[in-house]
């Protein structure tokens, strides 16, 4: 099976790293030693989640302040292709837009047919942000998410 690049159709330069329970993201993420060490072990564990170039080399390559979020990622630089990747946690949605954890809850909801402004009520946020989180999960390519179980895999 040939990897792919961890990249979406539009080139999106974003990997998204697992962190396992009991992690403190904030003092990992903090410590460059800590968490090269920690997205080495992820890279021998789950090659699939990264692109292929990043064997060649890499090298911390600064942060991204999420004001939405209030959280610190990573970036680092393929020192083979040049090329910038943000890191960012999987607790989070893809482009910050909220904590996996309380989107699941507003997703919850809105399948009992709970509106959005009912949802803004229970968990905070607008609306229009709620609406926005809904929207967006179709923006998300099938062909390219890394699927580890195909057993979670509806029959078709």
């Amino acid at each position: 099976m040939s990897q792919r690049k961890a990249r979406g159709v539009a080139g999106d330069k974003t990997i998204c790293l697992p962190i396992d329970e009991g992690v403190n993201y904030d003092e990992l993420v903090s410590d460059a030693l800590k968490y090269r060490l920690y997205l080495d072990e992820k890279l021998k564990k789950h090659p699939e989640l990264f692109p292929v170039e990043m064997k060649g080399g890499y090298r911390l390559h600064g942060f991204i302040e999420s004001k939405r979020q209030h959280l610190r990622t990573r970036r680092i630089l393929l020192l083979q292709t040049r090329e910038a990747y943000q890191i960012r946690p999987d607790f989070v949605m893809p482009y910050m837009s909220e904590r996996a954890e309380v989107a699941e809850k507003g997703l919850y909801l809105r399948r009992y047919g709970v509106p959005f402004e009912g949802i803004a009520y229970i968990l905070g946020g607008s609306e229009k942000h709620w609406y926005n989180l809904c929207e967006s999960l179709g923006r998300f390519s099938i062909v390219g998410t890394t699927v580890k179980g195909s057993t979670v895999i509806p029959p078709i």
